[in-house]
Parts: structure tokens; sequence; C-alpha cells
């Protein structure tokens, strides 16, 4: 039995139109609506990753079955807050916002009856942002966290549905708890973006003149390649998850103090084989 008729995506930007795309992709025949601004509704529709654009919120979520939060993270809270005279009975809500903890909580709260709320974060992404971006091909192949508030969160129907979407878009489906969730990406994700922030921030104060950056090679490409990032995304992620990358900065200030009174010794060599050892198992293995 089919629980899933209409979808409906709140904020259609690079995650939330490739959603779109990639539901269409794999057969979804149902309704894929969007929620947001006019004009922004008018290029959605006209680049084929919504069917139908809304920007009452009330009219969106009406005939849901599953309403997708793909805005930045304050946007999805504020967007939280407003849905629960406005779903319908037995919706779910999830989000692909990149902190967990404080959205679960708060979904928790809000939806105690019939509907339910399933955090989500797909661990895929591009620098470059907006539904023009959207690719359909961008959950293949990638680790999607789900982060349920309580595993019986994921007994309904219509989310074992939604996790069979999941599957067949190309998503690895990952169920873990949500401050968890939240502790390793501020390493695995958070604190790459702020390095690389950092560092082109560093290099920009610290060069002479532009003509200077010929000297560089791929080497400072690579590594400031997320500083090409948006602030509004990572002023929020920043926001709700602040305690976890307080503590990482302050630990990675470290390392970079240790590889700096390292520099005339041996244990430089050290830091380099440990290095060394992360970058192998990040790359890719043969399929099995």
């Amino acid at each position: 039995m089919t629980h899933i008729h209409q979808i409906t995506i709140c904020g259609v930007g690079l995650i939330g139109g490739s959603l779109g795309l990639a539901l269409k992709k794999a057969g979804f025949k149902g309704k894929i609506a969007g929620f947001g601004r006019p004009v922004t509704m008018e290029k959605c529709q006209r680049l084929g990753v919504i069917d139908a654009g809304y920007s009452n919120l009330a009219e969106a979520v009406a005939d849901a079955d599953v309403i997708y939060l793909s805005a930045p993270i304050l946007t999805n809270l504020e967007l939280l807050s407003k849905l629960p005279p406005l779903v319908k009975e037995g919706a779910l809500i999830t989000d692909a916002g990149s902190t967990k903890a404080v959205i679960c909580e708060k979904g928790a709260a809000l939806f105690t009856a019939s509907s339910v709320f399933v955090g989500g974060h797909p661990m895929a992404g591009k620098e470059t942002t907006g539904s023009e971006n959207a690719d359909a091909d961008l959950y293949q192949g990638a680790r999607y966290a789900l982060t349920p508030y309580s595993r019986h969160h994921l007994d309904p129907p219509i989310v074992r549905e939604f996790m069979q979407w999941l599957d067949r878009i190309g998503a690895r489906i990952l169920i873990m708890d949500a401050e968890v969730h939240d502790e390793i990406v501020t390493w695995t994700s958070h604190i790459p973006q702020l390095v690389s922030t950092a560092l082109a921030v560093s290099v920009l104060e610290n060069i002479r003149t532009p003509e200077d950056l010929e000297l560089s090679a791929g080497g400072l490409k690579d590594a400031s390649r997320l500083a090409d990032s948006s602030y509004r995304v990572w002023r929020d992620i920043c926001l709700t998850n602040t305690e976890n990358l307080e503590q990482a900065l302050t630990s990675f200030a470290q390392a970079l103090e240790h590889l700096r009174d390292s520099l005339r010794t041996r244990d430089l060599e050290n830091l380099f084989d440990r290095a060394n050892a992360l970058r192998r198992q990040l790359k890719p293995s043969a399929a099995p």
C-alpha cells in the first residue's frame, strides 16, 4: 500500500531540489510540492525540480504526507514550530539539517500524536547552493543519517516507505542518536569547513598583493575549497552546535601548536604518518 502521495519540500535549494529530482528519476509518481518565495517557486517549477510551488505554508503542507525541511537550520526550526496545526494526521516531518540534537528535541515535543518527526542529515552537498545546482544523483552513495528521538518513531508505515525511497535514490541510511551525530560531524564536517575558512582568511591577511596568489598551486585551492560555502548556512550550524565546536576548535588549536613545536624534531614525521593514515581511510575502497 502506498502512503506517500505528496512530498512538500520547504526550502528548495541544492539539497531539497536534488531530492525532488532524485525522486522523479527513481520513479516517484506522486506530487512534489515546494514552499518558498514566489520567484523561487517559479524558477524551481521551470527547472522541473517541483510540480507545484506555494508561498503560503498552510496551503503547501495541507495535503502533504511528507514535509521535508531543507532550509537553513534556524529557518527549519521556525517552520517546525508552525507545522503542528497545519499538517494532516499521520504525516511525517523530517529535515536535512547538519545538526540534529536541537531540532530532534523540538520535533519530539511538538509532534506527540499521530504525526511524527524524524531528523535526517544527508551527507551530500557542494560548495554551491540553490536549486539551479540541484543534481538528481547527489544522493547516490551518500550516507544519510536518520536520528529518531526514539526508535519507535521509525515504526509508522509512512516512515518505512520514506526510508525505501531514500534507498531508491541511492542513499545509504545510518540510524543513530542525534547527540552522537552532532559530536561526530563536528569533526568530519564542521571543523573542516571552519579550518578552510580560517586558512582562507589567514592567507588573505598575509599576502602582500593579489599577484602573490600566482605562486599558489593546487594545494591552496584544495585546502580552501570549502571557504566558498554560504555564511547563512554555517551561521546556523555554529549556533546549534556551539559547545561541540568550541571543544573541537580548542583541540585543533592544540594540534596546530604541537605541529609548530615539532618543526625541528622527528615528531614531525610521526604527525605526517598519522595524517597519511587518515587519508588512506578516506580513499574509496573497491566495491565488494
